[in-house]
């Protein structure tokens, strides 16, 4: 293709500003010609009016008196002027009574006249109106005036004046003083043009034809230096260029360097280099290429028909086929793995990559460029592949697709030889979720290998252990009793080993972390037909079936399950408009200090349906956290609390400090501590009056982050409290850095007093939280023999049915005036 000329910027930029210019200029000229004409033409024909309307009464006035001297006065006048090209009086036959040239005297106006006609004029007196128009064709004016008689009759009188005016000469005159101005202008113009190239030529070319200059001559010292008088954009491409140049010199050392690095990686490395030549068909292949088929550099010949006589016959049509897809662009890189013959006979297997570094002007491939590698010892290893198509690439598990492969295979051996039964275990860690959000993806990857370590190292050969996904593990069992009853007994105590196994510490870093895990169990046979997603979905139901039963637990399979997945799912359907059909409520449990005295409260959720009646917290809120409703439910919480506290106070009767669960899934929003602020400060209640209770598993994230959120809520004046204490994940070195008010010492322990270890438990909880200058509450007392425990060891405060049960905010008020009055 030919290269167009290229013109200098010192001949384009006034090129191209003349001709801006003469194009503005030129439109400004025709505008402003066709704006003078019309007002030419518009003025022309004011007057026209003007003396038509004069003729047309003097002409009627005449006739009515029969003074036809007067008639030709006037047209005698009118004739002097020069512009007037016709002016006739005619007859309702159309002959020409008086004119402005005698000649046309007594003719017919449509034979001597061209502008006139007869239809108009015939219009025209029909009308008895005027009719003037401009001829732009003729470039005149044309007027018909009808003339009255005043009940003189008008057969064989004058009826119509017809007037033709010429516009030429007025255009004429106008477009001569148009012209002369815009000559004015236009000289303005070319003075002011002339002078801003001069400026443009010194500020502008000038510079940039300096810096071609030294760009030229490479001088990058020259480069370097300011130009004179330059602008701000000539100083940017100059430094532009210098740094440029300066990139482009190391560019070029690196160049050499990695040149001469990549030379000694080539002769060191066991790959061979191969570069084919498309257009040409040469082909460079390295030393190493020819060495790695057993070949001397000099037996091989440099060309594309040494790589193919020596490609297997099996392999050839889709190696070629390969390349062939990778040079149409139907794949995005050419990569093979085949055999190739070695010089002694046998077959090598070899890794082939390559790619395309040059194109032809047409866009097809020209040159591609690549490596071969020695790959016959990974090639023998067929079962490094299936191990990849069927395990999981984080744990090095069976994965799904495994698990799904050996139930179908048992179940395609159903019917066959003796009796077999099986287990499908299925197990998923407690609140994973919520490590993982709190500690990172890969602390929570990592916890996930250490488990499937645990679970691989227990079994044996007659269990396949795998990883579904997330942190669901999935276990299948052989060869189990024949009796259903003792293969469900196995099932379940393989089940409890389980726990118990993964129930041990697990080191992550610096973190100490505790997980408990929910066991699903589904028992198959080879004698009855189930579709392995079937089982998978069993031992699924059966799941969930142990987290709903409070976590950490086994459940077995049953018929009722399915029912119970129907039942879950309708409890999310209706949570789901619990709120705004006020269904929700809220109740208070009272909480006490050790010399008896009301100083807090709980508030507790409860949720009563219309046709369900009372429903549990154990169901529901479960469920709500499960599919995130519990971020709604929370919001209503500590709106209905804030509006329980107002609505007392306005009785007179203020309510305790009010302690308020807080979900680690809404604690942990990067916002909340700001939103509940905000709402506190909407409903004019002080965060001195709440109390925020959180579980152990808001506290597996970030500690500084974790930490700075506590500290901006105990500024804001909150108490906040660790509730069920003892039951999860976190590390107690958390509690020397966070800026925690209370421990609430789960029931679960409380229960327990009365045993030793129970006992043991329960001092070294107290103990701990007064070390570190914490207030402990104890949940779940509900005997004496428990109040006087935790007494005795300096229990600060006691929550539990054996001080109060939870009542409604009146009676929580009404309690606390009785126990006042009778103190």
């Amino acid at each position: 293709m030919p290269r167009l000329p290229r013109l200098s910027l010192a001949i384009m930029a006034p090129l191209c500003l003349t001709l801006l210019y003469l194009c503005l200029i030129g439109a400004e000229f025709f505008y402003e010609k066709s704006q003078k004409q019309e007002q030419v033409a518009e003025s022309q024909l004011a007057q026209i009016r003007q003396q038509m309307f004069r003729l047309q009464h003097i002409v009627s006035e005449a006739l009515a008196v029969q003074d036809i001297d007067r008639i030709s006065q006037e047209v005698s006048l009118a004739a002097t002027d020069l512009d007037l090209m016709v002016m006739v009086l005619v007859d309702p036959a159309s002959n020409i009574r008086y004119a402005n040239h005698l000649v046309w005297q007594g003719s017919r106006a449509s034979q001597v006249i061209d502008g006139y006609d007869v239809l108009r004029h015939q219009q025209t007196i029909a009308a008895d109106k005027p009719w003037v128009q401009i001829n732009p064709q003729r470039l005149s004016i044309q007027a018909y005036y009808p003339v009255s008689h005043k009940g003189i009759p008008r057969y064989g009188d004058i009826n119509l004046i017809y007037l033709e005016y010429d516009l030429s000469g007025s255009y004429s005159r106008a477009l001569q003083q148009l012209q002369q101005r815009f000559m004015q202008i236009w000289g303005g113009g070319a003075v002011f043009i002339l002078l801003f190239l001069m400026v443009f030529h010194y500020i502008g070319v000038r510079p940039l034809r300096q810096l071609l200059r030294l760009a030229r001559a490479a001088k990058l010292d020259a480069l370097g230096q300011p130009v004179a008088m330059a602008s701000l954009e000539v100083a940017r491409l100059q430094e532009y260029i210098h740094t440029t140049e300066q990139r482009l010199q190391r560019a070029l050392k690196q160049l050499r360097d990695s040149e001469q690095r990549w030379l000694f990686a080539v002769e060191g490395s066991q790959t061979g280099i191969w570069d084919w030549q498309i257009t040409t068909g040469e082909v460079f292949l390295s030393d190493r290429w020819k060495e790695m088929l057993g070949f001397a550099p000099r037996d091989v010949k440099n060309e594309y028909g040494a790589w193919e006589s020596r490609l297997h016959p099996d392999d050839k049509e889709a190696v070629i086929g390969r390349l062939q897809n990778y040079l149409n662009g139907e794949s995005e890189v050419y990569e093979s793995r085949h055999r190739l013959m070695h010089r002694q006979g046998h077959y090598i297997w070899v890794l082939d990559r390559g790619m395309v570094v040059e194109w032809q002007p047409d866009g097809r491939p020209a040159r591609l460029i690549g490596s071969q590698r020695d790959v016959s010892e990974d090639v023998r290893n067929q079962q490094a592949v299936a191990h990849q198509a069927n395990h999981d690439a984080l744990t090095n598990l069976a994965n799904r697709r495994a698990v799904m492969d050996a139930l179908y295979e048992f179940q395609q051996a159903s019917g066959a030889g003796l009796p077999r039964m099986g287990a499908l275990l299925m197990i998923d860690l407690d609140n994973f979720k919520l490590i993982n959000d709190a500690l990172g993806h890969h602390h929570g990857d990592r916890l996930l290998i250490q488990v499937a370590a645990r679970l691989s190292g227990f079994f044996n050969g007659n269990a396949l252990v795998s990883r579904l996904g997330g942190d669901e593990f999935a276990i299948m069992v052989l060869d189990l009793a024949t009796n259903e009853q003792q293969a469900s007994q196995q099932a379940l105590q393989l089940g409890v080993e389980l726990r118990q196994l993964l129930a041990r510490s697990f080191q992550l870093s610096d973190q100490t972390i505790n997980v408990s895990a929910s066991v699903g169990i589904c028992l198959f046979d080879n004698h009855h037909m189930h579709e392995p997603s079937q089982l998978l979905r069993r031992a699924d139901m059966a799941m969930y079936e142990a987290k709903d039963s409070g976590r950490n637990g086994c459940a077995l399979y049953d018929d009722a399950l399915e029912d119970k997945a129907t039942e879950n799912l309708w409890l999310q359907n209706e949570l789901r408009h619990a709120i705004e059909r006020e269904q929700l409520s809220l109740v208070f449990q009272p909480i006490y200090n050790r010399d008896g005295e009301l100083v807090c409260c709980e508030a507790l959720c409860r949720w009563y349906h219309p046709e369900r009646g009372p429903i549990s917290p154990a169901q529901f809120i479960p469920v709500a956290e499960e599919c995130g409703l519990i971020l709604n439910i929370g919001h209503w919480v500590l709106l209905e609390v804030c509006r329980t506290i107002k609505a007392m106070e306005a009785k007179g009767t203020p309510m305790p400090a009010v302690a308020v669960n807080i979900s680690a899934r809404h604690f942990n929003q990067s916002d909340f501590a700001e939103r509940l602020i905000a709402l506190l400060k909407a409903q004019s209640v002080s965060p001195k009056q709440i109390e925020l209770e959180l579980t152990e598993y808001a506290l597996l994230s970030n500690l500084s982050v974790i930490s700075e959120r506590m500290q901006h809520l105990r500024r804001a004046g909150f108490s906040i409290a660790i509730d069920d204490f003892g039951t999860g994940y976190s590390s107690l070195s958390y509690l020397q850095s966070l800026p925690l008010s209370r421990l609430k010492l789960d029931a679960a322990f409380v229960g327990r007093i009365g045993t030793e270890a129970g006992d043991a438990i329960v001092r070294a909880i107290v103990e701990m939280g007064h070390s570190l200058d914490l207030q402990v509450v104890a949940e779940g007392v509900e005997t004496e023999l428990q109040q006087q425990y935790l007494s005795l060891l300096e229990c600060d405060f006691f929550q539990g049915y054996l001080l109060g049960k939870p009542m409604s905010a009146s009676l929580l008020v009404a309690d606390k005036r009785d126990a006042s009055i009778s103190a």
